[in-house]
Order: C-alpha cells, then structure tokens, then sequence
C-alpha cells in the first residue's frame, strides 16, 4: 500500500519520469498504461494503471532505489518473493516501529515495520554503514528509541533508550 511519507518528495516526479523511459508500457508484461483489459475469471473490464516497483524491498526512501516499471498484476507477482513463508502466526500489534535513516544529512523514514520480523527485514534491507534509529510507538506513545549503525558483522548500538534496549538484531 503506498504511503507518502515513505517516499521522496520528488516521488511524482520521479514516477512521470520512469513511466516516460518505459514508453508507459509494463516491463514485464508488456501492457500498455491506461488500457482496457477483461478479468479472465470474471469477465470485468478494468483499467491498468503502471506503478514503480522497488527491486529491493524498503528501498521506497532512496530517490535513486533501482526500481521498474510494473502493472499491478505483474507487481504483485514481483513482490511475492519478499513475503515471509510458513506458519508464522500474525497478530493485530497495538503499535508500530518507524525506522529512519540518514540520507543527504538528514532523517528519512525507511520503514513502519509493525511486527518485529518486518523490523529484522526493514534493518536487513539498509545498506552497510548505514546510521538509522528506531522509534518504538505503542497505542501512540513513543516507549523506546535507538540509535544504530549497521555494519558488515552486526549491528553497532550507538544509543538505546526504554523499549528499544537490547532489540536482538
């Protein structure tokens, strides 16, 4: 689900420009933006509507994420390999995680993982080196913050405050 405050603020931009360079037309399928297509099961008519896909999951912050043009379907399809398998029970979280990374000497939010699995998986996603800090919100209350680095054999703790001391990354 897109979420601006996720993205760039150049996001529109960037998305007109990408769209541009591939000639409005899904690279993978082919289909062109905007065209009339029927449901193979239903029989619907439906519009495609083309979207910037991330090649790298949680790279949405990033203005120069390598990314592709998809339609949803193919979209869909693409991003199902980030998906966690198995049994893993998922239960409703009464809060969140925002992930923020430096990027051009300024704070970005990367993530709002609201699972710790989705937290490893947003960290796992940053580059190495990377400076980030974790914010903690439950039921809208910030309870932890941390400050890290992520390195090539871990993560270094910079700071750690309330929740936030002693995350096992």
């Amino acid at each position: 689900m897109f979420d601006a405050q996720l993205y760039p603020s150049q996001w529109r931009a960037i998305r007109r420009d990408k769209l541009r360079e591939a000639n409005y037309c899904c690279e993978e399928c082919g289909v062109k933006h905007l065209s009339e297509r029927h449901n193979t099961r239903t029989g619907d008519r439906y519009i495609v509507y083309l979207s910037i896909a991330h090649k790298q999951q949680y790279q949405t912050w990033k203005k120069d994420a390598d990314t592709m043009v998809l339609c949803q379907r193919c979209h869909r399809r693409y991003d199902r390999q980030f998906r966690r398998k198995g049994l893993v029970k998922s239960y409703t979280p009464v809060g969140y995680a925002k992930v923020y990374i430096e990027s051009e000497g300024k704070e970005v939010l990367a993530g709002m993982p609201r699972t710790f699995a989705e937290l490893v998986d947003v960290v796992g996603a940053l580059p190495l080196d990377a400076q980030f800090s974790v914010h903690l919100v439950m039921n809208g209350a910030l309870v932890g913050q941390g400050r890290y680095r992520k390195m090539a054999d871990g993560i270094e703790v910079l700071a750690e405050y309330g929740a936030c001391q002693g995350l096992p990354f």
